[in-house]
């Protein structure tokens, strides 16, 4: 309703009635909307940078409806260019510092467009028209540092349609410089102006029963539940689709499965073998994508290989240390060579024994106090030298044990081990507190075995050649020069030398020989045996190569008066027995007779001798003769 004039009959209405009428009405209207308290924009004038070239310019949406708190309506049919470079009075809203921005305001203001002019009765012109319209103006803020510059306030009759941030040096506007958070929307009515009926709600207690108030409950009733201090849902009021393993179809239920599942070491279905993972690389291991079960199972392995390494696990010098006392190095490569050097070290300022330490060692007379290894073996060497040098008395032999490592004793101290040898030779040997000390009585011997038993050795020359050994077998006795018995063969003490040996047996004694030079022989070269129970026991007999050398002689006479040929013969016996009929017999002449002719000749020989004859033809009553040697050979 509107505030009313009443024209009457044959009233005669100005201008200023008539004018009135139209205000009281168009007050009606803006107080209506006063009173409902609407205000605020209604649709379009949404911000936007400049298209299509962005620039300093804003661009608002049409069609743009609007009322300001004065109810009064701003329209506009098309879209609308803010320039932002000045405000409302032409001022520049660049920003002069840098690190500095500045906040601008693009405020809709109402305002009347005048239009039709017409000349009144006073021959002044006037606008028949006055329609609703609107103006944009710019408002701008002081610049300030960037985040806390101000935004320009808010106008009573104006309503904000955004906020515009300038910056240093700034030529267009885009996006992220509109702000549209303080923009002034449309609002129809007021919330405490509108009852609502609470009678039937369960939940909502609004303090009173507004529109207002009861946005007020909701809010703080979702505040509550969404900030968890009231009004929380229960897990098993939430419904979860099944998924993966977890089989549950609320939360409470998917929640408790998934622990129980996650937790579980059972085997096949362990929690860790429920959870995946991605591949990872590195070298020289890598890990494939899988579960983190088979991941640690890898992970395992290769741990265990690696501290099972018996060798190459690291290098030491890929190992930290931290230096310790002397030692200074920084990995155990390092502080393991540093140890061994200063283990080594032998000068006197800082021996290797002067850096271990050794606890203290009771003992009498001597005993080691606790200190360093060197301050030990200073006290273990006074005390030696102390000891081995006393003159006497140092120890009783009963005190000093013996080793026998060879097993040769029955005694283990030197007291009884020297009764002991004493003992063992005594039998044999004169005492040394007897006359004749140390010689043997008698040399006896018990069975020794082998082919040939070793009885002496003796290689008192120290020549090869007299290194004299007897050897004894199950029927002789064997004098050697320069020939051992290894067992089963002869062995000569030294390669350039002859040797030679004496056997000595029951029924033969045997001269031996060896010529041949060879490191062993098992056959001596020549051997002379005299056998004493054969039949024939007058001489050698030899073996080997045999050379005699003996005298033979023959002599004729011829009684006759005439010449005649005579026969001269005899026999010659060998000194030994040869090993064989000889070879060869040569005669050689030591004296002749003129008239002797030829040479004498051999005949019968065998190992013991030869016969030896020759014929001459001689004259009448003549003597002839041949006096010389043989050399027989077998």
């Amino acid at each position: 309703m509107a505030d009313r004039v009443d024209f009457y009959f044959r009233q005669r209405v100005t201008e200023a009635e008539l004018d009135l009428a139209f205000a009281l009405l168009e007050k009606a209207d803006r107080d209506l909307a006063a009173d409902l308290n609407i205000y605020g924009i209604v649709s379009g004038a949404v911000p936007a940078p400049h298209s299509p070239v962005p620039d300093l310019t804003v661009d608002l949406t049409a069609p743009g409806r609007a009322y300001d708190n004065l109810g009064q309506r701003m329209f506009f049919g098309t879209g609308q260019t803010v320039d932002c470079a000045v405000d409302l009075v032409g001022i520049p809203t660049d920003v002069a510092t840098v690190g500095n921005e500045r906040w601008l305001g693009i405020f809709l203001r109402f305002k009347r467009q005048l239009s039709d002019p017409r000349t009144d009765g006073n021959s002044q012109q006037v606008f028949f028209r006055r329609d609703e319209s609107f103006e944009l103006v710019v408002r701008q803020a002081p610049e300030g540092a960037i985040g806390v510059a101000p935004k320009p306030a808010l106008q009573a009759d104006e309503l904000l349609l955004c906020d515009v941030r300038r910056r240093p040096g700034q030529t267009q506007i885009l996006v992220a410089d509109l702000d549209t958070s303080r923009r002034q929307a449309f609002i129809f009515a007021q919330g405490t102006s509108v009852a609502v009926t609470t009678g039937t709600w369960s939940i909502l207690q609004p303090l009173a029963a507004t529109v207002q108030a009861a946005f007020d409950e909701a809010d703080a009733e979702l505040r509550d539940h969404f900030t968890a201090v009231a009004r929380r849902h229960a897990a098993t009021a939430i419904d979860y689709a099944p998924h993966g393993f977890v089989g549950a179809g609320n939360v409470q239920a998917a929640v408790d499965e998934l622990i129980d599942d996650l937790a579980t070491g059972a085997v096949g279905s362990s929690g860790a073998s429920r959870v995946g993972v991605d591949a990872a690389a590195g070298a020289p291991n890598a890990l494939p994508a899988g579960s983190v079960k088979s991941q640690l199972a890898q992970l395992l392995g290769f741990l265990n290989t690696h501290v099972s390494a018996p060798t190459g696990a690291h290098n030491a010098a890929a190992i930290a240390a931290t230096p310790h006392n002397n030692v200074a190095g920084t990995n155990v490569q390092a502080q393991l060579q540093e140890i061994v050097t200063d283990l080594v070290a032998t000068g006197a300022a800082s021996p290797g024994a002067g850096l271990v330490g050794v606890d203290a060692i009771a003992g009498a007379p001597t005993a080691i106090a606790a200190g360093t290894l060197r301050a030990a073996l200073v006290t273990l060497l006074g005390g030696l030298n102390g000891h081995v040098n006393q003159a006497s008395g140092a120890h009783a032999a009963s005190a000093v044990s013996v080793a026998d490592s060879g097993n040769n004793l029955n005694a283990a101290n030197v007291e009884a081990a020297l009764a002991e040898i004493l003992d063992a030779v005594e039998g044999d040997h004169f005492r040394g507190n007897e006359a004749n000390a140390g010689q043997h009585r008698a040399i006896r011997q018990p069975p020794l075995g082998g082919t040939k038993a070793l009885i002496l050795d003796s290689n008192a020359s120290g020549a090869a050649a007299t290194h004299l050994r007897i050897y004894a077998d199950g029927s002789s006795v064997w004098f050697t020069l320069n020939a051992s018995w290894d067992g089963a063969q002869w062995v000569r003490d030294s390669g350039g030398t002859f040797c030679g040996a004496f056997r000595f047996a029951r029924n033969e004694i045997e001269f031996l020989h060896e010529d041949s030079f060879a490191a062993t022989f098992t056959t001596w070269t020549r051997t002379w045996r005299l056998p004493m129970s054969s039949t024939v026991n007058s001489a050698f007999e030899l073996t080997g190569t045999v050379r005699e050398v003996g005298r033979v002689g023959m002599e004729w006479s011829n009684a006759d008066s005439a010449t005649r040929t005579l026969a001269g013969g005899g026999s010659v016996t060998f000194r030994n027995r040869f090993p064989a009929t000889p070879s060869s017999i040569t005669f050689s002449a030591l004296n002749t007779s003129s008239g002797f002719s030829g040479s004498p000749s051999s005949y019968f020989a065998d190992r013991d001798g030869f016969g030896v004859f020759s014929y001459q033809t001689m004259a009448s009553l003549s003597t002839v003769w041949w006096f010389g040697t043989y050399t027989a050979i077998a």
